[in-house]
């Protein structure tokens, strides 16, 4: 028998409803058991903007015994858990013809592989993520509070590549219809944890009220998990300690952000608003504190099963981050990405690839610290998926695409730290730009796609069916 969504355990109490960490003690079946309970399996897909410095990114060799290279460093303590494909090419898909420009282009086709180019209003557009939800969001464990969750970094600004500026903000999409991001962390915290926040229409008066009487969105559902507690096993009574341990934590990392209704408004200061609308840059603190919170919030939304699909994007296409914090002064993305194989600035990128790489690493490591139902951890059932809509941020290429694959899909993805290179001939020490491959980096994505269950053997102009690499037969 299905457990429906109502009979998923919640705390609710001050006008807050809380969804709990899935828990199989506190399932409620016939047989009074969760024994038919399977975990649920998970998808994630993050963007990456401007490429790579994919000399500092890619390993010498293949198998499992590679030396991790710069960028790839931070991901050490999940290394066992990744795959590395060198040489995917989505280069024809990407630029058939244009406009748009590659940026948009490479961001319009990222989760579908269908060209931008040709196809602007096209229904057959779909993206992976979307396509998953039916594997996603069944089984005898229910479904989760919500269906899918897309976040974004940078906001409604930016270069938009000469066509509709949804190619360039968008990497999920249904029949056609660009899936718009949310940008802001504490609305994304109400998206996820019902009634906590501001309501529309409220006064600074009603907000501040509002926020004292929510001050911990926990305090108001004590009672409750004091009821809960006997009727959990041991191991579910440390889950629920563990996720009340990080809600805490969010909560007051969500308030260092700022005080008042501040924290509610866009996140670019209005006395740039012009600027940022015609060179897209994020201010430097946004980039900073904002990307925290968001993978704290993404950890959260999936070991506490209130969605089972998120799509993050850590800037647009054509993205200008300002990345000061890291650097010391002023350093906005897709400018400094312009190399010119300028030895500074490819040390600037190579430490904005480290920082981002380290950022991924930060949400690998919250999900493989989490015991999931079946006793394996949250990311052993999640398949992360990390690609970015160009190369080479001078060049411009769609091949010799930075793939970077996590978790095991419940063990149907060969997820074993491997490096797999598709482009043999790729000499070290490598350029910048490799070599051309007969490999669509879209056969990746169909690799996800069959491993839940999806038998598909095309994604846009993506043929040939899965990587065997990546198979489990």
């Amino acid at each position: 028998m299905k457990i429906s969504k109502s009979r998923r355990l919640f705390l609710t109490g001050a006008a807050t409803t809380l969804a709990l960490p899935f828990m199989p003690s506190a399932v409620w079946t016939r047989r009074a058991s969760a024994a038919s309970c399977v975990a649920p399996r998970r998808f994630m897909a993050w963007m990456v903007p401007n490429g790579m410095v994919m000399n500092n990114w890619t390993p010498v060799t293949t198998g499992t015994d590679w030396a991790l290279t710069p960028i790839l460093k931070p991901l050490l303590p999940v290394r066992s858990k990744i795959k590395v494909l060198t040489g995917l090419d989505n280069q024809e898909t990407a630029v058939p013809g244009k406009p748009p420009g590659d940026h948009g282009a490479g961001t319009g086709c990222l989760l579908n592989m269908l060209p931008v180019f040709g196809h602007l209003n096209d229904a057959a557009r779909t993206s992976v993520d979307q396509l998953l939800l039916p594997a996603l969001n069944s089984g005898d464990c229910g479904t989760p509070l919500l269906p899918s969750l897309n976040i974004g970094l940078q906001g409604d600004n930016g270069l938009c590549d000469r066509v509709s500026c949804d190619f360039s903000r968008a990497i999920s999409w249904i029949k056609g219809k660009p899936q718009p991001n949310i940008y802001d962390p504490r609305a994304v915290f109400d998206r996820m944890f019902t009634g906590f926040g501001e309501m529309p229409g409220m006064s600074d008066a009603q907000a501040a009220q509002r926020k004292a009487e929510q001050r911990s969105v926990l305090d108001a559902v004590l009672s409750d998990i004091q009821s809960l507690n006997p009727k959990l096993s041991k191991s579910d009574k440390d889950k629920l300690d563990e996720y009340a341990t990080s809600l805490r934590e969010l909560e007051v990392s969500l308030d260092n952000m700022g005080t008042g209704r501040s924290c509610e408004k866009p996140m670019r200061p209005e006395a740039s608003a012009k600027l940022d609308q015609e060179r897209g840059i994020t201010p430097t603190a946004i980039v900073e504190s904002h990307t925290k919170v968001f993978v704290d919030l993404m950890a959260l939304a999936f070991t506490c099963d209130i969605t089972r699909s998120v799509t993050f994007m850590l800037g647009n296409g054509t993205s200008n981050n300002d990345f000061g914090f890291l650097l010391g002064s002023s350093t906005p993305h897709h400018g400094t990405s312009h190399h010119l194989q300028d030895p500074k600035k490819l040390e600037a990128l190579t430490k904005i690839d480290t920082w981002e790489v380290q950022q991924i690493a930060n949400l690998l490591g919250k999900l493989d610290a989490a015991i999931d139902a079946d006793g394996k951890t949250v990311l052993d059932n999640t398949t992360f998926y990390m690609s970015s809509d160009i190369a080479d941020g001078d060049t411009h290429n769609h091949y010799d695409m930075p793939v970077l694959i996590a978790g095991r899909a419940g063990g149907k993805l060969n997820v074993d730290g491997a490096h797999v290179n598709y482009t043999p001939g790729l000499k070290f020490p490598r350029k910048l730009v490799g070599e051309r491959s007969d490999v669509h980096t879209g056969r990746a994505l169909v690799s996800i796609l069959q491993a839940h269950g999806i038998m598909q053997d095309s994604l846009g102009d993506a043929k040939g069916g899965p990587l065997p690499e990546l198979m489990n037969t």
